[in-house]
């Protein structure tokens, strides 16, 4: 196909569907979210952001060539309406072979998605929360249940970049269902701690990133844990709050983003990535940080994936 010279998200000159190698989502709705609003925002400050970024590639001063189709920004309601506006999107997108781009808005948009993927995709959850309840803040749907409708619905799945402050309910799930050796965890006390107290059964030692950096052999992990086929999740509060401020959940002692950055590049390196995922950015005029670093990360993530 003919490849179109522009810079990411570029609205002008929007390649149609047929011709795009990529389709992109927004989904502006933080219905449930239960602490900082304002994540519906969000889509709108990443592509306002992906704007002033350079849209040349890293040490070769050439052009990402790369057709994104500009689906728009759709704004629902109700959980209901979001998730059947999602799937209707993303499986077009998806049976078409189009690489598929999800931006949020909070998490629970990835309900939308759980009809459309493939079951032979699995998923890698950077998030700073397990996100393993059956019900939050009154709903099956909330943006606190993702993961557990994304096991409901028979995916498999990673998780990068949990603090090891969780649920009660979610420490019994991963005892009962024996996946402790899918989560990474960031450790939030002094090492001193851990020595004391030691590791819990639901806890892989093995499995912290100390300092917020995953290390080679975690990486293999990771890597060697998920489906050929990945889609990869990342709800922008896996980041150190000291690094990222821009979420309504923010947690401190996550991922450095160096270290979230080498991560996501073996994953479009070495797995075949059907999509990702975008969420819980929660902008602030007055410093714009978080959505340029946020644009950043879908930039490399298209470089990698289109330039391998």
């Amino acid at each position: 196909m003919r490849k179109l010279n522009h810079t990411l998200f570029f609205v002008e000159g929007n390649p149609s569907f047929p011709d795009c190698d990529a389709a992109m989502l927004g989904v502006a709705f933080d219905k449930t979210a239960s602490y900082g609003k304002g994540s519906a925002k969000g889509p709108g400050a990443i592509l306002n952001a992906s704007h002033h970024l350079e849209a040349e590639q890293a040490l070769t001063g050439k052009t990402l060539q790369i057709g994104i189709h500009n689906m728009g920004i759709i704004e629902p309601k109700t959980s209901q309406e979001m998730i059947a506006e999602i799937e209707k999107r993303a499986k077009r997108a998806i049976e078409a072979k189009k690489f598929f781009i999800l931006l949020g808005g909070e998490h629970s948009i990835v309900n939308g998605l759980l009809g459309a993927i493939p079951k032979d995709v699995s998923f890698i959850n950077f998030d700073a929360h397990l996100d393993l309840r059956e019900e939050w803040t009154g709903g099956r749907l909330s943006f606190g249940c993702v993961a557990k409708r994304i096991f409901d619905a028979g995916f498999k799945q990673q998780w990068v970049g949990v603090r090891d402050q969780i649920g009660e309910e979610e420490i019994e799930l991963v005892s009962e269902k024996g996946f402790a050796d899918k989560i990474f965890y960031c450790p939030t006390q002094p090492r001193g701690f851990y020595e004391k107290h030691g590791f819990q059964g639901w806890m892989k030692e093995e499995n912290c990133l100390c300092a917020g950096t995953a290390n080679e052999k975690q990486i293999q992990a990771i890597l060697n844990g998920s489906s050929e086929r990945v889609w990869i999740n990342i709800d922008i509060d896996c980041i150190d709050s000291r690094e990222l401020h821009g979420t309504g959940t923010p947690m401190p002692f996550g991922l450095k983003l160096e270290s979230l950055n080498e991560l996501l590049f073996r994953i479009a390196s070495e797995k075949e990535v059907v999509g990702f995922n975008l969420v819980e950015l929660m902008p602030n005029e007055k410093d714009l940080n978080s959505e340029t670093i946020a644009a950043i990360i879908c930039y490399n993530i298209l470089s990698w994936k289109f330039n391998k």
